[in-house]
């Protein structure tokens, strides 16, 4: 193999690497996926070191020269599991000897582009999942009405204002501030009983790092201490990030009316 296929062949297992890591795979279904990859298209000795925020990589030629070494920053993201399922399959058809080296290149810059989701059903989707966790948290229907409509505000506060011009802890900060004073309008200004942990409840649940939390477990778990201590700690910043949102305007609430009803 020619050193400047060693090359191609690397920097095509990083960039599937780089999107399964950023999109909330594994640490070691990343290892694993990018070393399938590159022994695929004939590089044996490519050896690879992977963090949740970063994918280091060295290989050698035939004669067992060094010709490829690459550091590469990866910046802690959200999860689309999607993207990662697409990688799986396409290394296992990679395996399968279904692609070309050019093909497998195309294939990987199709699935980091993406399919385009629609605003429309992000706000939506995170208004029923809202509504409906409501529910399962022991709220009434008029409970999981509140929270539809808290979530739907909260699908486009992220959308439209936290992702664009927020960092990330204010952005979570606010937007669980957001949602429990929509929760808290509905009990003072309705007559029907509500229950307010389940309202606010389902109200947050769009916003909980469930993948990374149970990852950063699971990193742990197989050895990955550093990567796992990483995705627990951005985990627990977000969780704390809630917790101040929501506390901050019950507290406020509390001095103001005198009370809250739970």
């Amino acid at each position: 193999m020619e050193e400047l296929d060693v090359n191609k062949v690397l920097e095509t297992s990083m960039e599937a690497g780089r999107i399964m890591l950023e999109n909330g795979a594994e640490i070691f279904r990343v290892d694993d996926t990018m070393k399938r990859i590159s022994s695929a298209f004939g590089v044996k000795e490519g050896s690879f070191f992977v963090l949740s925020n970063g994918i280091f990589t060295t290989g050698l030629d035939e004669k067992g020269n060094k010709c490829f070494a690459k550091v590469e920053h990866i910046p802690v993201h959200g999860a689309d599991l999607e993207k990662v399922i697409e990688v799986n399959q396409l290394s296992r058809e990679i395996c399968n000897g279904k692609y070309t080296l050019d093909e497998a290149r195309e294939r990987i810059k199709e699935i980091r582009i993406g399919k385009k989701k629609s605003k429309k059903l992000q706000v939506f989707a995170t208004s029923l999942g809202a509504g409906c966790f409501s529910v399962l948290l022991g709220g009434t229907i008029w409970d999981g009405m509140a929270s539809l409509v808290s979530g739907a505000l909260l699908g486009l506060f992220m959308i439209f204002v936290s992702s664009k011009y927020l960092s990330k802890i204010t952005g979570n900060i606010l937007a669980s501030a957001l949602v429990t004073i929509v929760c808290l309008l509905f009990n003072d200004l309705t007559s029907v009983p509500t229950n307010m942990m389940a309202m606010i409840g389902g109200s947050i649940i769009p916003l909980v790092p469930g993948v990374a939390f149970v990852n950063g477990i699971r990193d742990i778990g197989d050895g990955d201490y550093i990567s796992g201590t990483v995705r627990l700690l951005d985990s627990m910043m977000v969780f704390l990030c809630i917790a101040v949102g929501v506390g901050a305007v019950l507290s406020i609430s509390v001095m103001i009316t005198g009370g809250i009803v739970i």
